[in-house]
């Protein structure tokens, strides 16, 4: 007998049962060869590793583990990548399948867009003439605007030219003023008796002998028209090409104005032209050399600067028919 646990060791005149060499070699064969070659050399060599230990590197996960690992790693990433393509080709299918159902809908809209399109080009061409036509207005209301400014500029022009002479603008420069007084009440006229039925007031029949005649005023103021005045004031009174001279009763009225006297007469140009005009005249050669009926010189003086206002100009007016 044998203990337990002890190894049992066959005798020298014993042999095991199926150890022998003549064993071995009736079982290597073909069927041995088949047997040992239909495994793979990599899944016998894991299998030979899971069969093992593990050793302290594989424990530690050294790099044999990592790649054992690795397969079991990325079936999770390809079950996503999977999953992922799988929704891409069913949204990719229902895509196509709307594409395909909403294609008359898409017609029709491109159709009221293409009709929408062609009105809206209508219009355009519409107001595109309307804007050239307007553009045309335009450019005609100009050309004529510009022609009214033109010949209101010439118009203009023209009034700036003649409001001097007809006193409707204010005047002013050196020039030339002339006083004059009535003869005294009482006192002889100082025209010689032969001279007395021309002037004074025997000629107008309502003022006195010893008062200026309105005629002899209007001689005096014509003879500086001729000297070159460009503007004259009787008593502070602008005259104009139609101011009139006359006597209304006891007065003497300058452009429906009544003077009295002293009578000043203020006349713009040049002084000495203006002097030797009045006193080359018939009345200032009588008035010079006291002569003059009703009246006599108090004196004239050149003046550096005379200012004188604008007329009064009356509006003409025109004749109309009865029927208008």
């Amino acid at each position: 007998m044998h203990a337990p646990g002890s190894a049992l060791t066959p005798g020298p005149g014993l042999r095991a049962r199926g150890t022998t060499p003549a064993s071995r070699s009736r079982a290597a064969g073909p069927l041995a060869a088949v047997a040992a070659g239909a495994l793979d050399p990599a899944y016998r060599a894991a299998r030979a590793r899971r069969a093992r230990p593990a050793g302290p590197a594989e424990a530690t996960g050294g790099p044999a583990a990592a790649r054992a690992a690795a397969p079991v790693r990325h079936r999770p990433m390809r079950l996503i990548m999977v999953a992922l393509a799988a929704a891409v080709g069913l949204l990719l299918a229902d895509a196509a399948g709307t594409w395909r159902a909403g294609a008359p809908a898409r017609a029709h809209a491109d159709a009221a867009l293409a009709t929408e399109r062609d009105r809206r080009a209508a219009d355009v061409d519409t107001l595109t003439g309307r804007a050239r036509t307007l553009r045309a207005d335009v450019d005609a209301a100009r050309a004529a605007l510009a022609l009214g400014e033109g010949e209101q500029r010439s118009v203009t022009s023209a009034l700036g030219a003649l409001e001097p002479a007809a006193a409707a603008r204010p005047a002013g420069g050196p020039g030339l003023r002339v006083e004059l007084v009535d003869a005294t009440p009482g006192q002889p006229a100082s025209a010689s008796p032969g001279q007395s039925g021309q002037s004074g007031g025997a000629a107008s029949g309502e003022r006195g002998a010893g008062q200026l005649a309105d005629h002899d005023l209007a001689d005096l103021v014509n003879a500086l028209w001729s000297g070159g005045a460009r503007a004259i004031t009787v008593g502070g009174v602008r005259l104009s090409p139609t101011s009139a001279i006359r006597t209304a009763g006891e007065a003497i009225l300058v452009g429906f104005q009544p003077v009295a006297s002293p009578y000043r007469i203020d006349a713009i140009g040049d002084p000495a032209r203006l002097l030797t005009a009045l006193f080359g005249s018939g009345a200032g050669r009588r008035l010079a050399d006291g002569h003059l009926a009703g009246a006599r010189l108090r004196g004239t003086t050149a003046m550096a600067d005379l200012t004188m206002p604008a007329a009064r100009v009356t509006p003409p007016r025109l004749a109309r028919r009865q029927s208008q």
